[in-house]
This record gives C-alpha cells, sequence and structure tokens, in this order.
C-alpha cells in the first residue's frame, strides 16, 4: 500500500514540475477591434459634449525627412537610448551579473504616445532628456524623462501647452509599454512563455497587493502600478496621482518575431483653453526584478516577483539561503548548508519511514496468504490485514512521510532558484557559474542519479514485482527531469540522495 503511495506523490511531482517547467501558459486573447473602438468613441463623445466649440487635435502620420542620433544616458548599471522622433525609450542595456542584456525588444518602444506625432530634441543634461512637437501653430508638447541616478525609481512628464487664441481638444490618447521585455540570452527561448502584461491592486482585506495577469482591456483604475515583467526584470507604470482610466492590453509581434505582450494606459480627452496647459507627470521602474530593492521602493512592486503555489516556503528558503549567504560569501555553499541543516530536521521522520518499510517488507509474505485465503471476502480480508498490521505495529503509510513533507520544500526551493534575483548569475565553484541555470556539462545530475541508483540497491524493494521494476526506474526518470533544473537544485538533491544512501547503509546494518 505504501509503494502506491510513494508511487502516485513521485509521479504527481513529475507531472507538476513537468507543467511549471515546461507548459506555456495558454495564449492571450486579444480584445476584439470592436471592443476597443468602443471605448474611444465613448470617451471621444464625452470630451466632444466637454467642449463642443473646442477644434480637436491633429497628428500627422507623414514620416518626417529628420534625422536626429540617439540620445544615450548612463546611469548606474544601464544606460538609456531615446529616440528624439518618438520621444519613446528604445533601448535599456542593462549590466546584469550573467551579461548586459537590452530590456527592450529590438523594434519595441517604451513609453511611446500620440502616434504619428513627430518629436525634435530640446535639451539634454546627464540624467535627464526632453523632446518638444509642435503638432500646429501654437501648440506645444513635450516630453521629457528624468533617470534616477541609482536606476530606481524614474520620472516621465508629458505636457500639452495651448499657446494660441482659441480652445483645442485633445483627443483619447495611451501610453505605451512594449511588446515584451527582454532577458539574458539563455532566457531567450524560454522568454515568450514567461512574459506578461500585469499590474497590481490592493484588495480589501488583504495586507499586501495583488498582482494580476492582464489577458484583455480592464476597468480596473485603482491600480497601484502596471507593466510588462518576465522572470528576472520589470517595467512598471507607477499609478500614483494619476487619472486612471483603466487599462488596455494587445499582442503584437517583438523583435524576436514572436507575440509579445503590450500595455497601453489610456488618458481622457482634454478641452485645453488659450494659454491652459495640461501635464501628466508618472513615476516608473526599468530594472532587474530584486525582491529587497523593489520592497524598499515601495508601492507593491516587490509583488511582481512569482514564487508560485509554495510562495511562502519559496519566501522562507530564499530569506535563509540569503542569511547563509551573509555567512560564508557563497550562494553554492548557502545551498550545502540548508541542505544539511533540512535533512538533520528530516533525519528522525526518514528513520521511522525505513523501519516502516522494512517492516512492511517482512510482513509481505503473510500479507499474501491472507489475501489468497480471503479473496472471495474483501471485508474479511481487510480485517485481518489490519489485525496483522495492529499486531507488528506496521504502519503502511510510515514510508511516505519524509516524501510528503519533502514535496513542498523541494517545490519552494525550485521557485526560488528559478525567481530569485539574488541568485541569477550566482557562482558557485569550477564550472559552475549559474546556480539558477542548468549544469552545463551535466555532471551535478549524473552524479545524482548515480547515487539514487545505490540508495534505491540498499533500500527494502517492493513485494510487488511489477512496483519493483517501476521503483527501479525512477532514479533514470528524476535523472533525465533535473537535466535542465537549476544547478542549485541538483545540488540540494544530491546532497538529500547521499544522506538517503547513508541511512540506507545503516539501517541495512542495524536491522540486519
Amino acid at each position: 500500500m505504501q509503494k502506491n503511495l510513494v508511487l502516485a506523490v513521485v509521479l504527481s511531482s513529475i507531472v507538476y514540475i513537468g507543467w511549471y517547467s515546461m507548459v506555456a501558459p495558454p495564449p492571450r486573447q486579444v480584445p476584439a477591434e470592436g471592443e476597443q473602438k468602443a471605448g474611444v468613441t465613448t470617451a471621444a463623445a464625452v470630451a466632444a459634449a466637454a467642449g463642443a466649440d473646442a477644434e480637436p487635435l491633429s497628428f500627422s502620420k507623414e514620416a518626417s525627412s529628420r534625422a536626429y542620433e540617439p540620445v544615450k544616458i548612463k546611469v548606474a548599471k544601464a544606460e538609456y537610448r531615446l529616440d528624439p522622433l518618438t520621444a519613446s525609450l528604445t533601448g535599456a542595456v542593462y549590466d546584469g551579473p550573467v551579461e548586459a542584456v537590452d530590456l527592450v525588444p529590438e523594434g519595441s518602444a517604451y513609453f511611446s504616445a500620440f502616434e504619428g506625432l513627430r518629436f525634435a530634441p530640446a535639451g539634454t543634461r546627464k540624467y535627464s532628456a526632453s523632446f518638444e512637437a509642435r503638432p500646429e501653430k501654437g501648440i506645444l508638447i513635450s516630453k521629457t524623462f528624468d533617470f534616477d541616478p541609482d536606476n530606481r525609481i524614474n520620472t516621465l512628464t508629458i505636457k500639452v501647452s495651448n499657446q494660441g487664441s482659441a480652445a483645442r481638444q485633445l483627443q483619447p490618447w495611451s501610453l505605451k509599454i512594449g511588446p515584451g521585455i527582454s532577458t539574458v540570452q539563455s532566457e531567450r527561448k524560454e522568454n515568450a512563455s514567461l512574459w506578461r502584461a500585469l499590474y497590481a491592486v490592493q484588495e480589501k482585506g488583504k495586507k499586501n497587493p495583488t498582482p494580476v495577469e492582464l489577458e484583455k482591456d480592464s476597468d480596473e483604475k485603482d491600480w497601484m502600478w502596471a507593466g510588462v515583467d518576465n522572470r528576472y526584470f520589470l517595467a512598471a507604470v507607477l499609478g500614483e496621482g494619476l487619472e486612471k482610466a483603466g487599462l488596455k492590453f494587445l499582442e503584437e509581434k517583438s523583435g524576436e518575431e514572436k507575440e509579445a505582450p503590450s500595455l497601453l494606459i489610456p488618458f481622457a480627452a482634454e478641452v485645453l483653453a488659450p494659454g491652459a496647459s495640461k501635464t501628466w507627470k508618472m513615476n516608473f521602474y526599468l530594472g532587474p526584478k530584486h525582491m529587497p530593492l523593489l520592497r524598499e521602493l515601495g508601492h507593491g512592486l516587490d509583488r511582481a516577483v512569482d514564487f508560485g503555489f509554495f510562495s511562502p516556503l519559496a519566501k522562507l528558503a530564499d530569506k535563509a539561503l540569503g542569511y547563509f549567504h551573509d555567512m560564508t560569501g557563497n550562494y553554492g555553499v548557502a545551498i550545502l548548508i540548508l541542505s544539511v541543516v533540512l535533512q538533520i530536521f528530516i533525519m528522525p521522520l526518514s528513520f521511522k519511514s525505513y523501519k516502516a518499510m522494512m517492516i512492511m517488507k517482512k510482513l509481505h509474505p503473510e500479507m499474501q496468504r491472507i489475501q489468497a485465503k480471503y479473496k472471495d471476502n474483501p471485508q474479511r480480508m481487510n480485517q485481518e490485514i489490519m489485525e496483522m498490521y495492529k499486531k507488528h505495529g506496521a504502519n503502511p503509510l510510515g514510508g511516505c512521510l519524509p516524501m510528503l513533507l519533502q514535496i513542498p520544500i523541494f517545490f519552494a526551493l525550485f521557485t526560488a532558484l528559478r525567481n530569485s534575483w539574488s541568485l541569477h548569475g550566482a557562482p558557485f565553484a569550477l564550472w559552475i557559474t549559474d546556480l539558477s541555470s542548468k549544469d552545463p556539462y551535466y555532471v551535478l545530475p549524473l552524479t545524482m542519479g548515480a547515487v539514487m541508483v545505490l540508495q534505491q540497491h540498499f533500500s527494502p524493494q517492493a513485494g510487488d514485482p511489477t512496483q519493483a521494476k517501476i521503483m527501479k526506474w525512477m532514479p533514470v526518470i528524476f535523472t533525465f527531469m533535473f537535466l535542465t533544473f537549476p544547478a542549485g537544485l541538483v545540488m540540494y538533491w544530491l546532497v538529500n540522495s547521499l544522506f538517503g544512501f547513508a541511512q540506507s547503509m545503516y539501517m541495512q546494518k542495524k536491522f540486519a
């Protein structure tokens, strides 16, 4: 009976990990064209009613014959590239621990607005760049980017001024982020299944903001921040101080020729009286999803870090690894220490498990005799088996307790190692230069598989031949499964297997 439960738990774990690691989320639904136009038409009608005599501004969509060199601004660990014609961010090269990566995918333009409008440079300082456009006589539109020297919270200011003698109407417009957000080369293949358009909202009765993935237009007006992200990076606009009118979702081709999410932040129409102006000032973040930094920045940005179903345990594991890293200065050593501590913690259960398995193995012949004797009377057969368990102090579920306890620990470490920025690019020793990615030479998973084979050999075997054969294949299945897992996670399971092997040798001698 305990072998059936072991098999069920192990196979369920394989399915869970396979789904989490390899299956992409379902395709996002792009809102119908009619639905998008409906919102714009309604907003335009409201604006028209507010200023019936104000003539709408029009932006020419003709290509400009002028050419400007990109504006580049260097801050700590990042260099931003701005296109003067669109006054948008077309590059953000972040100097990360693995390699420098341009977070803005090729062909994307972050913070673009007023489609068809052509800007020109209007002044550049060390950490700031301004652009201006005059679509019509008497109308001035400016965009100013102010970047934080430490690459924290930046500011974008958009101002529309009516310097003419007649009221004018600015049609509804949107600020765009996307499509997509890029990552390091080793993550590019998986990136398309990881990037999201999302926002965070503070729900009543909850202590922390709730992140919500955007798959279609949303009417949510109380969002705290909204943007796009992937496993390690986030581009988000903070909602504080903005007159919000919901969020719009688009899915477009990125520079990698894959469908990528875009987020549009819509703004309502405005009527500008002669000499009047309207200013929108918004803060934004573009950088790594480093939990301590995001917590320090506030606004619920840390909720962008997704630790999965076992989030509390994963956060605890992340903190524990950080604590041991502060002690040793090496995340690989921290993983080894955490692995040993966990194994010591569950060691009493492991001994009980092994003892229960040995007892069940000895009782297997008697169980077969009872099953054969009462095969036509299932009720009596179960009664006799339970009496046998009680007489010998056997627990058919006792052998599964350590495995049941380790499943949430395993998944918590899996998500912590895959999503923690601190472990991204963290080296251990020799050929292990990134604990968050796979072992490039597969030494660790192959060694782990060999140890699991030895552990299997010295563990009590299932009485049923079919179950015994399946259990013998488990090391092979786990080895292939772990080939692409983070090296840090394989190190944890290798330590676990070594402890299991040592315990098997000890228990063999004790119960021989």
